[in-house]
């Protein structure tokens, strides 16, 4: 049997040599875990060299679009789900907000949806404000022991019910809950899953292809890496889910994200009327600098549109 090199994964974390924290023991993960240090070299490196737009034709561009889809692609395949199917944002509550906003948009009133009393208030807030919007928010709620009973789920399910949101383990009384049988019962009923995988993924990455969740969430800076959301969402539910909402978020949080056939981005022109508001602006401010080279802008403006 292979024996876990204590030593050495100690090794890889500097807050373990840090002398300011001799003795202690954090047990309150909620600030998220201390980094370890190849994630700290990458953002450094980053933050050094590459911290430009990606995918632009000049050598730090290039390398900084490199390295953000060698990011998505090495951890969408520990997660077992398609590097499309993989995207990045601010933090899990953040991007469970931004969820619950695409939802509310995909549905309206006599749809319903099921959150339950084992979550914590990120992944069930912003689902039950949803009933603002004249959506039915129906409660899976624990037993006497804080277990949730797949029996009480099933009678909750009926044609209505288009999601049902729950933590694949519980912050409150730290349950692991059976996400496959879960799963299965929910994508019976014809609805879709959202699992709260925030308390999960710090004691192992999950196999989220294999769990079968449509959309499952966790927070990376909880996991040894940087403070961002990561989370999936599988395609069929993404076909289904409105521009304004899903996509519009994907775009903001990974904007640069890989895209088919894309090699460079192309640079943007600037619109004339932008040019010519902005020097107006600045002889405003201060006329005798900038009179002259106005002028000049002047001219070349002129110039170019005689020859359009």
């Amino acid at each position: 049997m292979t024996t876990l090199d204590i030593d050495f994964i100690r090794s890889q974390f500097p807050a373990f040599s840090e002398t300011s924290l001799q003795g202690q023991a954090f047990f309150e993960n909620a600030g998220g875990s201390y980094t370890c240090a190849p994630v700290i070299e990458r953002l450094t490196r980053y933050y050094h060299q590459r911290k430009v737009q990606p995918y632009y034709p000049f050598e730090a561009s290039r390398l900084a679009g490199e390295e953000m889809d060698e990011a998505r692609e090495g951890l969408a395949a520990v997660l077992n789900i398609a590097t499309d199917e993989l995207s990045f944002g601010p933090s899990t509550t953040q991007n469970t907000y931004v969820l619950a906003q695409a939802f509310g948009q995909m549905l309206g009133e006599g749809d319903a949806i099921i959150v339950t009393n084992q979550d914590h208030e990120a992944n069930s807030g912003p689902w039950r404000r949803l009933a603002e919007r004249g959506i039915e928010v129906r409660e899976w709620r624990v037993d006497n022991v804080g277990h949730l009973d797949l029996a009480a789920l099933a009678r909750l399910l009926d044609g209505r019910v288009r999601l049902v949101c729950f933590p694949h383990v519980s912050n409150l009384v730290g349950e692991i809950n059976p996400v496959v049988e879960i799963c299965d019962l929910i994508r019976a009923a014809g609805a879709y899953s959202c699992v709260d995988g925030v308390s999960a993924a710090p004691h192992g990455l999950p196999d989220i292809g294999g769990l079968g969740a449509d959309i499952y969430l966790f927070s990376a800076y909880k996991t040894f890496g940087p403070h961002q959301g990561s989370w999936r969402s599988g395609a069929h539910w993404r076909m289904c889910c409105p521009i304004r909402g899903i996509i519009s978020m994907k775009t903001r949080a990974t904007s640069a994200s890989p895209r088919p056939g894309r090699t460079t981005r192309r640079w943007r022109p600037v619109p004339a009327w932008l040019i010519i508001w902005t020097w107006c602006m600045r002889i405003i401010s201060s006329p005798s600098r900038m009179l002259p080279c106005a002028g000049a802008w002047c001219m070349i403006f002129l110039r170019r549109m005689r020859q359009v």
